[in-house]
């Protein structure tokens, strides 16, 4: 290894990507198949899938007060 590189010529690199977080997790093994099987079948790998798969849950979350509220809404609905 050297003592000092030279970085003189070095070309930075642009891009408009979003870091991602490197996190090691455990996960039982029909999940991990689960996720490498759903990727495959969506053209994309098991990370990508999960990833798009936390935010599509992410995105759809609602709190129990909010889906209380959905639900009062559909079912006073049809009593009136």
């Amino acid at each position: 290894m050297r003592n000092e590189y030279d970085f003189s010529k070095a070309k930075k690199v642009k891009t408009d990507k979003v870091l991602k977080v490197i996190k090691t997790f455990r996960l039982d093994p029909e999940v991990l198949e689960w996720l490498e099987i759903e990727g495959e079948r969506q053209g994309m790998g098991y990370q990508t899938f999960l990833n798009w798969f936390l935010r599509k849950s992410m995105e759809n979350h609602h709190s129990l007060e909010e889906r209380i509220d959905k639900l009062e809404k559909v079912v006073y609905k049809k009593k009136a």
